[in-house]
């Protein structure tokens, strides 16, 4: 940003709202995007080429009317809106969002091969060891993490998977188009849960703000466990649905 943007002292529009409107102009331009870290309050001042009150007054208007957020110790934000994610759904939730539609980006932090262990081997009801792809990735909206997902996938079910798999890449289309394996059931549990050192580190919260925990085992149409996720979602990034058709013989 330049001191192109100061404002008019001779102007009859009130200082802060010139302020508000060269900040709203940045996020028109997507010179500031969806959950991006707006400048310090020293930046704006200096790039405005006007007072820390005028400064003030713009962010809590822009604040009052939704455009941003203030979150106390780590800065004032972009305002991301929630995501509608619906409950009965068995795909990854970004995979129909268009990059018109938001700024998701998916980034692989593991991609490993390891032995199945007995909670496992449970899940996908197996009786002898057997390996897994461990997947973990972040999933960010804009600058700013979103969601971090574990998923398992049994290499005889997916030979070669492993090898596969990259950034910004849909398992699920992976799965279907080159394994020919359609889902026939699910299961999902939801639970809002403080996070872990590691899920706080990764989402980027303190661990006393509570995340949604929704574990999510998958099986094909003969009923065999083939995908099983653990992912932890932030509870003010997302806003669940559910769609049903209602009969008349259902007991109200």
């Amino acid at each position: 940003m330049t001191k192109e943007k100061s404002v008019k002292v001779d102007s009859p529009v009130f200082l802060y709202d010139q302020v508000k409107m060269g900040i709203m102009e940045m996020i028109q331009k997507e010179e500031l995007v969806s959950g991006q870290k707006l400048p310090s309050e020293k930046k704006l001042i200096e790039t405005f080429n006007t007072s820390r009150i005028t400064i003030r007054r713009a962010l809590k208007e822009l604040e009052n009317e939704g455009i941003i957020e203030i979150i106390h110790g780590k800065g004032t934000f972009v305002k991301s809106f929630k995501q509608k994610i619906h409950i009965l759904n068995l795909q990854g939730f970004t995979d129909g969002l268009s990059t018109s539609e938001s700024s998701f980006t998916k980034e692989v932090l593991v991609n490993q091969i390891e032995i199945a262990d007995e909670k496992l081997m449970e899940l996908f009801e197996r009786e002898e060891p057997f390996e897994v792809v461990r997947l973990v990735r972040l999933i960010r909206d804009g600058n700013r993490a979103f969601s971090i997902d574990y998923a398992y996938l049994p290499c005889d079910v997916y030979p070669g998977i492993s090898g596969k798999i990259k950034d910004n890449v849909s398992t699920f289309k992976i799965i279907h188009n080159d394994y020919g394996i359609m889902f026939g059931k699910a299961r999902k549990e939801m639970e809002v849960i403080n996070p872990s050192q590691e899920i706080s580190k990764f989402l980027e919260i303190p661990r006393v703000e509570p995340v949604i925990q929704i574990k999510k085992l998958i099986k094909d149409k003969k009923e065999k466990p083939v995908h099983y996720s653990v992912y932890y979602l932030l509870t003010n990034k997302v806003n669940f649905y559910i769609d049903v058709d209602i009969n008349d013989e259902m007991p109200f």
